[in-house]
């Protein structure tokens, strides 16, 4: 096979692996979040250079596969096609949508429906080849049902609209000593806001022994298996699977959202790459 550069991209961090001609992994890194959507054509290319610094070598880097969040139309995929090929002038440079990724990942190519549950929330019918239907995500402010951005908003906006239990309230006050002001510049005039929003997952996880918090969470999963999952045509018959950390570090809430409809979920990965590189090393032989 040839040597194959990897990248699983998100809002939060960003995964490279590399591939060697016999199948072996050579190297992997973890840098920061990229999305390609908000990313200036700059931006992307320095963060570019900044990784090919660890996989220097010998060998060239034959094919680079980049799979990232935002790379939602051919415009930007074709945007982030030249920063590839403007650093690594010698590979044959492909740039996926992470949700055609996340399909990959989990079923190879076998039909499904992949769903990612990160900081975003996606989802796809996936006919072991390509995307055949997509329900669109409509992003952190008009969509993103079951994603970190999504939890972070409701537990937010049920803190200072006095919905929380008071001793719940109480500690995420003294955890993050945010104030209303703090928290709405950030929301509304910062750069990432859908990361900032994903921020305060880790409070919730933290605090499901607390019925309240455990309702908000299974409440905002089951919207999402109903307002995506459940809009493909035989959803019902079909392998339901999930990769990203909401999913991974909700599994056993998001089981039992998807069940509440009717649903069985069959595979859930903290992160595609695992995934990935075992469809490439299969397919690109």
């Amino acid at each position: 096979m040839k040597r194959i550069l990897l990248a699983d991209a998100g809002s939060t961090k960003v995964e490279w692996a590399l591939i060697s001609q016999a199948g072996e992994i050579e190297n992997t890194i973890v840098v920061s979040g990229l999305n390609a959507l908000l990313a200036e054509q700059d931006e992307v290319k320095r963060a570019f250079i900044s990784v090919a610094q660890n996989f220097q070598g010998d060998q060239r880097i034959e094919e680079i596969h980049y799979y990232g969040a935002g790379c939602a139309t051919q415009s930007i995929c074709s945007k982030m096609e030249t920063a590839l090929s403007d650093v690594w002038s010698d590979a044959e440079c492909h740039v996926h949508s992470d949700l055609v990724g996340a399909a990959r990942s989990l079923f190879g190519n076998r039909k499904g429906i992949a769903c990612i549950l990160g900081t975003g929330s996606n989802s796809c019918l996936y006919d072991g080849s390509g995307i055949i239907s997509q329900i669109p995500s409509l992003g952190y402010i008009l969509g993103d049902e079951g994603s970190g951005a999504a939890l972070g908003r409701r537990l937010i906006g049920d803190a200072f609209k006095e919905q929380l239990p008071q001793n719940v309230k109480e500690a995420f006050l003294e955890e993050f000593h945010l104030t209303l002001e703090e928290i709405l510049n950030r929301v509304y005039k910062s750069p990432s806001p859908n990361s900032f929003l994903a921020s305060f997952v880790p409070f919730l996880k933290k605090n499901l022994w607390n019925p309240y918090v455990y309702s908000l969470v299974l409440r905002e999963l089951t919207r999402f298996v109903r307002r995506n999952v459940a809009m493909y045509p035989g959803a019902h018959s079909l392998e339901v699977s999930f990769t990203g950390s909401i999913a991974f570090h909700f599994d056993r809430i998001l089981r039992e959202a998807a069940s509440s409809l009717g649903y069985c979920v069959s595979t859930v990965t903290e992160s595609p790459m695992p995934g990935l590189i075992n469809y490439h090393k299969s397919n690109d032989k």
